[in-house]
């Protein structure tokens, strides 16, 4: 249990710092760019990520799932890491190679706005990089090394605020400080893994060992694919139907409720390999409750996140972020929503990964992705980027609810649905009182408001308290990590 606590608390604190940058970088190039400016770099970061997803075939999966057959061989745990980096780093090198060729033409192709010259090319790089660091974090955080993992993952973030903001405000450089800043931390990211993995580090290519990641990665390619392009639908679609300037406007917001779900995936680092032992152990059949227990805690911290981001989100905006961007507020609200219940889209594909089902997750994003589109265009023609919200949020909700029912007819868990849908119910309290303060329906004094905001935090708590979320046993635990 100390090492559990221990892990999640570092996982966390990982978040935090990146967290407090994120926003603290925000609110400078809010001041620096306009809206428009900004969609530019986040579709060129959208279109780079979904290139790179094409390039690793979905391998990160395949290779995190066949990581627990080799875990205890020390030896075969770095030749799968090498085969699986080898494959990936000989795609992404062609990837790079057919944009320097074709770079004018793709750029024309997917920016309305001309960007910078060689920016894409630039991203692509940075995005690349960060796609081969990602195998070497992943072989820390299955191997338990939570303080490894932790220190590098924060190097990055803290190299890309330094840059960034160097180039923005001393060499005004515009876009292109992001670009270099988002390049230059994950290329330090990259060397610091070498250094860290050198004495344990081979170079070696196992064909027994790739054909076995790619029999359980590529069914999963069509799915990285469209799944990237899905994660980025509304943007997408908000380029297509209105402008970069909405792109810009409704990215700030999306980064804000992001916090959750990295704070979430922060915690997955900690319960997902252990998930993943408890499924093969098949331990949970014998006793229904085990899984459940486990989970249920961090279950309850994913959504207390998920409810402070979303009901302080009006202070905390308008604190930090540039007048010109309006309507970002009640986006932030709304996209919360989805990504505290995204929570179990996280244990249904564990699921389904682990029962060797990948192309069920593959058809269950094309449904996810057909009821995103059908309900992103018109929302987003009506209501803007508070549109493209709400088509994000039911469409993902709706694709939850439908592979959950599937997910459990391959890998079944018992889950105590009653205290669950109680967290969610505060949870959901919050979200509608949130969006009434903003809207104004009813006029309350600043005061007021975070009073009863404070109050439906204390609410949470007592829920905690009344399903023994919170055990003087824990406590103790925690303190004892503390010297």
């Amino acid at each position: 249990m100390n090492k559990i606590v221990n892990n999640s608390l570092l996982y966390t604190l990982q978040i935090g710092i990146t967290g407090f940058l994120m926003l603290i970088l925000i609110s400078i190039f809010s001041n620096y760019l306009t809206p428009s400016d900004l969609g530019v770099f986040v579709l060129a970061q959208v279109y780079s990520g979904i290139a790179v997803g094409i390039a690793n075939f979905g391998m990160l999966i395949g290779y995190e799932r066949n990581f627990f057959i080799f875990e205890k061989s020390q030896l075969d745990s770095a030749r799968l890491t090498s085969t699986a980096v080898i494959f990936v780093t000989f795609n992404l090198i062609v990837l790079v190679v057919l944009l320097y060729i074709f770079q004018p033409k793709i750029a024309d192709l997917i920016f309305d706005n001309k960007p910078p010259d060689n920016m894409l090319m630039i991203v692509l790089i940075g995005a690349s990089v960060s796609s081969i660091s990602q195998y070497y974090l992943t072989f820390l955080k299955n191997t338990g090394m939570a303080l490894s993992y932790v220190k590098h993952s924060i190097l990055s973030p803290i190299i890309y605020f330094v840059v960034s903001i160097l180039l923005m405000t001393q060499f005004d450089l515009g876009l292109m400080s992001m670009a270099y800043g988002w390049s230059v931390s994950n290329l330090i990211l990259i060397i610091s893994l070498f250094i860290a993995f050198r004495k344990s580090l081979i170079i070696c290519m196992d064909f027994k060992m790739l054909k076995d990641m790619l029999k359980i990665s590529l069914p999963l390619t069509p799915r990285v694919f469209f799944g990237v392009i899905n994660a980025h639908l509304d943007k997408i679609i908000l380029d297509i139907v209105g402008s970069t300037a909405l792109v810009g406007a409704y990215h700030i917001g999306n980064t804000f409720s992001l916090t959750i779900f990295q704070f979430s995936t922060a915690l997955g680092k900690v319960f997902q390999p252990e998930l993943y032992r408890k499924l093969f152990a098949k331990k949970h059949i014998e006793n229904p409750d085990e899984i459940n227990n486990y989970m249920l805690p961090f279950f309850y911290i994913s959504i207390f996140m998920a409810l402070v981001v979303m009901i302080f989100s009006k202070e905390i905006i308008n604190a930090f972020i540039s007048s010109n961007y309006s309507d970002v507020i009640p986006v932030t609200i709304i996209l919360s929503l989805y990504y505290a219940f995204l929570f179990f889209g996280k244990m249904t594909g564990t699921q389904l990964i682990y029962a060797k089902k990948t192309h069920i997750t593959t058809l269950l994003m094309f449904l996810g992705m057909a009821i995103n589109i059908g309900l992103n265009i018109p929302f987003i023609m009506m209501w803007g980027i508070i549109g493209a919200a709400w088509a994000t949020t039911i469409s993902g909700i709706l694709t939850i609810y439908i592979g959950y029912f599937v997910a459990q007819k391959y890998a079944k868990i018992i889950w105590l649905w009653r205290t669950i849908f109680l967290v969610y119910s505060i949870f959901i309290l919050g979200a509608v009182f949130a969006l009434i303060d903003y809207s104004g329906l009813i006029t309350l004094s600043s005061y007021i408001s975070i009073m009863i905001k404070l109050l439906i935090i204390m609410i949470y708590f007592i829920v905690g308290l009344k399903i023994n979320i919170f055990k003087i046993i824990q406590f103790k635990k925690l303190l004892k990590i503390w010297p």
